[in-house]
């Protein structure tokens, strides 16, 4: 992972107004969690959006992530949990300890750009995979309309943040063929309680995997996969999804 392309988690507080549902993919690991029992631990858990709503539901849990200001702002949102927050690269980690479930939120996958970064994590993932445990994440399907490049600033969308403030979110795109990196350039504008118009750069980017080509990398790397899925509803997976999820076990091979 290049840790230069942490921009967008910069800010916590700005993360949090973004990123706050339990939905969509929540429900998918907490029902996991119980089914498997025991540890699990979620990697680039950021401000605990599903972290803490599973320990709630009295999972024990760990979260790990490499961007301090995200573990800080996680750990004011639940002094009285016992989460057990681990600030580490997710390519480099020995917790001392094997869970019975593993996973990745969102697209956590896809920021491990290069080869050697993917399979650093996912070594270190299987080394602390307990048997008949299961290791799960999503990324985004490779479909051509994210794989576009746009240099013109579009709209994105716009929200009322926590302090009532009209935040307008726009970007930019860019695509590169021979490293499957996308690159999501995002512009926030708000204006503070004077009037004054804040803005905030964030580029982001991410690396795109092909059905074929991610089992493969699993496959090499000493995972089976059990299951696949087109969407955290447990739909298949479909040319038309709008995600690749897998849920893996280390293989017995």
């Amino acid at each position: 992972m290049d840790t230069t392309n942490l921009i967008e988690y910069d800010d916590p507080i700005v993360y949090d107004w973004e990123n706050h549902d339990f939905d969509p993919d929540g429900p998918f690991f907490l029902t996991l969690a119980q089914q498997l029992g025991g540890p699990a631990l979620e990697i680039a858990c950021g401000t605990g959006r599903l972290t803490i709503p599973m320990a709630e539901q009295g999972v024990e849990i760990t979260g790990l992530d490499i961007v301090p200001g995200m573990l800080a702002r996680a750990k004011e949102k639940a002094p009285h949990l016992p989460i057990r927050w681990v600030e580490a690269d997710a390519r480099y980690f020995n917790l001392g300890m094997q869970f019975r479930l593993i996973f990745m939120s969102s697209a956590g996958m896809q920021h491990f750009l290069t080869r050697a970064d993917q399979e650093a994590a996912l070594a270190c993932v299987r080394a602390h995979l307990a048997p008949e445990g299961r290791f799960v994440f999503g990324v985004l399907f490779p479909h051509a309309r994210n794989m576009e490049t746009c240099e013109t600033e579009q709209e994105w969308f716009v929200y009322t943040n926590d302090l009532d403030q009209e935040v307008r979110v726009t970007g930019t795109d860019s695509y590169n063929d021979l490293s499957q990196v996308h690159t999501e350039t995002a512009y926030r504008r708000w204006k503070d309680e004077t009037g004054q118009e804040i803005l905030q750069v964030a580029p982001l980017s991410l690396r795109y995997f092909f059905p074929q080509e991610m089992d493969l990398l699993l496959q090499h790397n000493g995972f089976e996969v059990l299951e696949r899925y087109g969407d955290w509803d447990r739909s298949p997976l479909t040319s038309e999804s709008l995600m690749m999820i897998f849920v893996c076990q280390v293989s017995s091979e």
